[in-house]
């Protein structure tokens, strides 16, 4: 079976695992062997893969191009006439210059979200716990206060519960 041929094929069984059908039906329904199917299937997922993320990095880059352009079409707004202070600029101005520096900021958090999305995590496991457990026992400190704040009796609770 040459490349082509396995493509299509995996793609069927793609398909066929998508609407659920399970191992033993594709094989009776498409008539081929188990090697065949594994063999097929690992091509076509191989190839899935490096489309995918081909495709991403292509959508994050034009991501990062209209940001980029909004953020040269803002920019001036901004920063407005270097010649002329803020302080004389009539209301009207400054409320034009502060919401062109918040959309500024907004696309500069959105950039930064496309960076750490496209990178791979570098955090072992142990981190991520240790972030976790942190968050945590923040929750907990948070609704031990609420607690707290709303029945003065659940304090002695707490505190016999180590809290």
């Amino acid at each position: 079976m040459n490349q082509k041929e396995k493509m299509e094929l995996g793609r069927r069984i793609w398909d066929s695992f998508r609407i659920g059908r399970d191992r033993i039906q594709i094989l009776q329904e498409l008539g081929i062997t188990v090697q065949q199917l594994e063999d097929s299937l690992r091509e076509f997922e191989c190839q899935l893969a490096v489309d995918a993320g081909r495709a991403m990095e292509h959508f994050r880059n034009l991501d990062n191009e209209r940001i980029e352009e909004v953020i040269e079409g803002l920019m001036p707004v901004a920063l407005g006439d270097p010649d002329q202070p803020l302080e004389t600029v009539s209301d009207r101005e400054y409320d034009t210059r502060l919401r062109a520096s918040y959309a500024i900021l907004g696309c500069i958090e959105a950039r930064q979200k496309i960076i750490m999305a496209s990178r791979p995590e570098k955090t072992g496991v142990r981190e991520g716990s240790a972030e976790v457990l942190a968050w945590l026992q923040q929750l907990h400190a948070s609704t031990a206060k609420t607690l707290i704040a709303t029945n003065p009796v659940s304090e002695h609770l707490l505190k016999y519960e180590g809290c």
